[in-house]
């Protein structure tokens, strides 16, 4: 079979050696034109051929991810047209169980709480997130080495004889996973040169084989992808009003009502929605009881995520995240302004792009921002920090980083 894989940023190199090894005659493409060398070469050794546009002449199949547009294809007659999510699927042979998170917001908090949660209950977990892939242990997450989450990295997942493994994914999914999980579509953004939507790449994560996960208010909008959805949220219900550094109460409805106080250490109203969906998770499990209340009151948030600290002098809320947006930006200054905290406030934000795909959206940024009366400084992404005026008490840093 003539395969044609297009994009080699996002996993598709992975593909094309999997292709090559199933004896197609293979032809793997550098649509984005950023590739590294050395890898090229690399595929180059396994008789792939490598191109920097796609060569005309007709394929069997091709293989591109959901987000990159149809034009890249040029001449070619592609023949079947498949995404990189449903490829996955055909190969993954990964028969631990697994459990695969993809959505617009909180993937990566979920991804924590899920896997705190079930190492709390006893059992052993990796963790494939866009922090990095490792181990759970009683100091958290135990990154060994830094990832992409797109989804042809789920074939080549750690090894280990693991009770679960958790799996953050950027569009899609394998289609194969035990429990399948959307996050979210907080905002149904524009792909492949807005010839798709985010939801036609994330509806590929669905699983054929275990139960999937939706919130209960987008049930109605999923179920034109899946018929048998499970919905989730309502089961953290704030009782205390929010202040910054202070613990908050919460009622848990899991097997019983239960009341809580949540760590002070993170802005704990940003993950309601994640931890109803861990929470959603581990009662599909059967987990019990007591150690999902205890990790729910142990949670410290994901580092970078919500995180306040204490810096020179001041306080500073920082988020370090891949998915920062003008969404994102605006969700954590709400919380900050129901907590009557933006007084004296400042936002910094670092548009850092390291292997993420999608871009700041600058002119929505400022309008978001300045419609919470708080001024803005935008650095170069260069690595420089700029002087904060000392009449700042509370620094609000955005720092948009992290592997997709």
């Amino acid at each position: 079979m003539r395969v044609l894989v297009l994009d080699m940023v996002h996993g598709g190199d992975l593909l094309a050696r999997r292709h090559q090894a199933e004896g197609d005659d293979v032809t793997c493409v550098d649509v984005y034109g950023i590739c590294p060398q050395s890898k090229k070469d690399e595929l180059a050794a396994y008789d792939i051929r490598v191109a920097d546009a796609t060569p005309a002449g007709r394929y069997d199949r091709t293989v591109m991810p959901k987000h990159c547009p149809m034009s890249f294809l040029g001449d070619a007659d592609p023949g079947e047209v498949v995404t990189f999510s449903r490829d996955v699927g055909g190969f993954i042979d990964d028969r631990r169980f697994r459990i695969e998170v993809t959505g617009v917001k909180g993937k990566t908090s979920a991804c924590y709480l899920i896997s705190k949660m079930l190492f709390d209950s006893g059992r052993t977990v990796l963790l494939h997130s866009s922090r990095g892939e490792g181990p759970w242990t009683e100091d958290g997450h135990a990154i060994e080495r830094k990832v992409s989450i797109a989804p042809p990295y789920l074939m080549t997942l750690a090894a280990g004889d693991y009770d679960a493994v958790v799996c953050e994914v950027s569009l899609g999914g394998s289609g194969k996973a035990d429990i399948a999980c959307i996050t979210n579509l907080a905002e149904d953004y524009g792909i492949a040169r807005n010839t798709f939507k985010a939801s036609e790449a994330k509806r590929d994560v669905f699983t054929d084989r275990g139960r999937n996960i939706v919130p209960s208010s987008e049930k109605g909008f999923w179920s034109q992808y899946c018929d048998d959805l499970i919905g989730y949220g309502g089961r953290v219900r704030v009782l205390s009003q929010s202040a910054l550094g202070e613990g908050l109460r919460a009622e848990v409805d899991y097997d019983g009502v239960s009341e809580i106080v949540l760590d002070g250490s993170y802005i704990a109203t940003e993950y309601i929605g994640a931890m109803d969906l861990a929470l959603e998770v581990c009662h599909q499990m059967g987990v019990p009881r007591e150690p999902v209340l205890r990790s729910l009151e142990t949670f410290r948030g994901v580092p970078g995520r919500g995180e306040i600290l204490e810096e020179d002098g001041r306080t500073v809320v920082r988020e370090r995240n891949p998915g920062i947006s003008h969404i994102s930006i605006g969700r954590t200054l709400e919380c900050l302004r129901e907590m009557g905290a933006l007084d004296g406030a400042m936002v910094l934000l670092d548009p850092v792009s390291r292997k993420v795909c999608d871009k700041l959206d600058r002119d929505q940024i400022e309008r978001v921002v300045a419609g919470y009366g708080v001024p803005l400084v935008i650095t170069g992404g260069d690595g420089r920090r700029p002087e904060i005026p000392p009449d700042v008490r509370l620094l609000v840093e955005f720092v948009k980083e992290g592997y997709q």
